[in-house]
C-alpha cells in the first residue's frame, strides 16, 4: 500500500510536522524508523556537536604545550595538538570497550568518547591558520571558521575559495571583499548581500555583473549607478568624495537608502539557480532537494543545511559531500551510507561514529583510521561484525536510539559554545530548561582597553602598525579586541573605517541579516501562486515577494 502523508507531533518541542510519501521511501531504504522529532529539533541536536569559533588556550594532554583548542580545559577526555593526534604515538584501538547489552548504547558510546583523545582543532592542509577552525587547504587565515581553499582571509564563517577578504559570511570564489553576505565571484565588493560577479561596488543587494555601483537593488549588468539611478563617472566619484567609506555615517546612509529601495521593488522569494523542484533557500544545481538551505548541489535530498553536495541524503549539516547518508554532521571526501555520525572522511557504511578516516563497516567508534569491522573501537572479524550488527540495531531500537543523532548528553559543548546558538539562538534560561549545558566561562576580557574608539585615526592614511599595540573595547558587548597587521593594511588599502565592534558582535550582526532556516507559506505578489519562502510572515508584509518566474520576467 502506498504511503500517505502523515502528521506527527514532535516528541521534543510538541509541534506538528509532516512525513511525506517520499520521506517514507527514504527511511525504508535506510532501514531507520520514521523520526519522532521535527526537522528543526533534529537540526538543533546535530549542530550542538559543532563548535566553530569558541576557542580556548589549554595544554595538550600529550605534551603539555599550550595549544589552541575548541575544547575547554575541563572537558573529561584528553585533547592533543593536531600533529600529536595524527602521529603514531598513540593508538585509538587501545581505548576499545565491550558492548554492554544491559545499558542503552549511547551510554556506552559516551563512555568511549570520554576516553579517546580528541584533536584540538579541525585544521588540515593549512599554513599559518592556527586560530581558524574547520578550515582546509588554506593559507594565512585568522578567525575563519568553515573555510576551504582560502588565502589571506580574516574573520569569516563559511568562506570558500576566497582571497584577501575580511568580515564575510557565506562568501564564495571572491577576492578583496568586506562585510558581504551570500556573495560569489565578486571583487572589491563591500557591505553587500546576495550578489554575484560584482566589482568595485558598495552596499548592493541582489545584483549581478555590476561595476562601480552604490546602494543598488536587483540590478543586472549596470555600471555607475547609485540607488538604481544611472549617473556619470564624475557624479559617481563626487558621491564617494562626499560619502567616504571611512565614515561610518556614510555607510549607514547608503545602506538605509538601499533598504528603502528594497521595500519598493520586487524581491526574490528564494535565492538559487539551475534547480528543478526544490524548496528552501540558497540552493544551486539541485534536483528534488527540499527544506534545505545553503546547498551547492544535490539530488533527492531533504533537510540539508550548508552542504556542498547531497545525494540521496536527509538531515545533513555542515557537510562536504554525502551520498545515502542520514543524520550526519560534516561528511567529507567520498563518504556514503553513513548514519548518526560526524566528521567522517572518505569512508562508507559508518554508524554512530566520530572522527573516522578511510574506514568502512565501523559502529560506535572514535578516531579510527583505515579500519574495518570495528565496534566501540574494538576489532572484530567480518563474520563477527555482520552477526553483531543486526543485534546492535535491535538493541538501539528498543531504547529508541536507532535513527537518532547522538544523545545531547554526549556533546562536549555548552549551547552557547556550539554553532547551534548562532542559527537557533536561545537564552541561558531557555537552553537550560531544554536540557542543554551552558558555559559561563567563554573566553574574553573586559576593562583592558588602552584607547577609546573616538581617539583612533579617522583618515585611513594615518593607519599604522602602532594600532597593533592598542586594546580596543567593543561598542556592543564591551569586551576587548585587537587588530592584526593584515586587517589594518586591508582597511588602509581600501579606505575603510576601523571596526568599532569585536569580531563576535560583527559576526552576530551579519547572522541577523540572513533569513531564518525555516519556510513559510506565501503567495507571489504578482501572479498569486502559492510559494514557500524563508521570509518571516512579518517580513512578507514589508516586501513584494515574487516567485522565481515572475522575478526573472521583471528583472531580465
Amino acid at each position: 500500500m502506498e504511503n500517505k502523508t502523515e502528521t506527527k507531533i514532535c516528541q521534543n518541542c510538541k509541534k506538528d510536522f509532516v512525513i511525506e510519501p517520499d520521506d517514507f521511501g527514504f527511511y525504508e531504504k535506510m532501514k531507520v524508523p520514521v523520526p519522532e522529532k521535527c526537522p528543526e529539533c533534529r537540526q538543533q541536536l546535530r549542530t550542538l556537536f559543532r563548535n566553530f569559533k569558541t576557542l580556548y588556550k589549554r595544554p595538550s594532554s600529550m605534551s603539555g604545550k599550550m595549544i589552541v583548542s575548541v575544547y575547554n580545559p575541563d572537558v573529561p577526555f584528553p585533547v592533543y595538538d593536531i600533529s600529536e593526534w595524527w602521529s603514531d604515538g598513540w593508538d585509538p584501538m587501545e581505548y576499545g570497550v565491550d558492548i554492554d547489552w544491559n545499558r542503552p548504547f549511547f551510554d556506552r558510546l559516551g563512555e568511549l568518547f570520554n576516553k579517546v583523545p580528541r584533536v584540538s582543532i579541525m585544521n588540515s592542509q593549512t599554513e599559518n591558520c592556527e586560530y581558524s577552525n574547520q578550515i582546509n587547504q588554506s593559507k594565512n587565515c585568522y578567525l575563519v571558521f568553515g573555510g576551504l581553499d582560502d588565502e589571506d582571509c580574516d574573520y569569516g564563517h563559511i568562506i570558500w575559495n576566497c582571497r584577501d577578504s575580511v568580515d564575510n559570511l557565506y562568501l564564495f570564489k571572491s577576492e578583496s571583499c568586506y562585510e558581504c553576505l551570500d556573495c560569489l565571484k565578486s571583487t572589491k565588493l563591500f557591505y553587500s548581500e546576495e550578489c554575484e560577479a560584482c566589482i568595485e561596488s558598495v552596499g548592493l543587494f541582489d545584483c549581478r555583473n555590476c561595476l562601480n555601483c552604490i546602494g543598488c537593488v536587483g540590478q543586472v549588468g549596470k555600471s555607475y549607478c547609485i540607488f538604481n539611478k544611472q549617473v556619470s563617472k564624475e557624479e559617481y566619484k563626487k558621491f564617494l568624495q562626499d560619502h567616504p567609506l571611512s565614515d561610518p555615517a556614510a555607510i549607514q546612509y547608503i545602506l538605509k537608502e538601499r533598504d528603502s529601495l528594497r521595500h519598493n521593488l520586487p524581491q526574490r522569494s528564494f535565492f538559487g539557480s539551475h534547480n528543478n523542484n526544490v524548496s528552501g533557500n540558497h540552493i544551486y544545481n539541485a534536483h528534488n532537494v527540499h527544506y534545505s538551505f545553503d546547498v551547492k548541489s544535490g539530488e533527492n535530498s531533504k533537510f540539508c543545511f550548508t552542504v556542498r553536495q547531497a545525494m540521496d541524503s536527509y538531515d545533513a549539516s555542515f557537510t562536504g559531500e554525502a551520498t545515502e547518508c542520514y543524520q550526519i554532521l560534516t561528511m567529507l571526501g567520498n563518504t556514503s551510507r553513513t548514519i548518526g555520525s560526524q566528521q567522517i572522511v572518505d569512508s562508507h557504511d559508518v554508524f554512530y561514529s566520530d572522527h573516522c578516516y578511510n574506514c568502512n563497516d565501523v559502529f560506535g567508534c572514535y578516531g579510527l583510521r583505515k579500519k574495518s569491522y570495528c565496534i566501540l573501537n574494538k576489532q572484530y572479524t567480518k563474520e563477527e561484525y555482520n552477526t553483531l550488527f543486526p543485534k546492535l540495531v535491535e538493541h538501539m531500537k528498543k531504547n529508541k536510539e536507532w535513527g537518532e543523532f547522538f544523545a545531547k548528553e554526549i556533546s562536549p559543548f555548552g549551547y552557547n559554545e556550539a554553532i547551534v546558538n548562532e542559527y537557533m539562538p536561545l537564552t541561558q534560561g531557555e537552553a537550560l530548561r531544554q536540557g542543554f549545558k551552558w558555559r559561563d566561562d567563554i573566553p574574553g576580557t573586559k576593562g583592558l582597553g588602552t584607547i577609546k574608539y573616538s581617539d583612533l585615526p579617522r583618515n585611513p592614511q594615518d593607519y599604522s602598525d602602532d594600532l597593533l599595540n592598542e586594546v580596543l573595547t567593543c561598542a556592543s558587548c564591551e569586551k576587548n579586541y585587537r587588530l592584526i597587521n593584515r586587517e589594518i593594511n586591508f582597511y588602509k588599502r581600501n579606505k575603510l573605517a576601523l571596526p568599532s565592534k569585536c569580531f563576535n558582535c560583527r559576526h552576530e550582526n551579519r547572522m541577523k541579516k540572513r533569513n531564518p532556516r525555516t519556510l513559510w507559506d506565501s503567495t507571489c505578489a504578482k501572479c498569486g501562486i502559492n510559494i514557500k519562502t524563508s521570509y518571516k510572515p512579518e517580513d512578507q508584509k514589508i516586501y513584494q515577494l515574487y516567485c522565481e518566474k515572475c522575478y526573472q520576467q521583471e528583472v531580465y
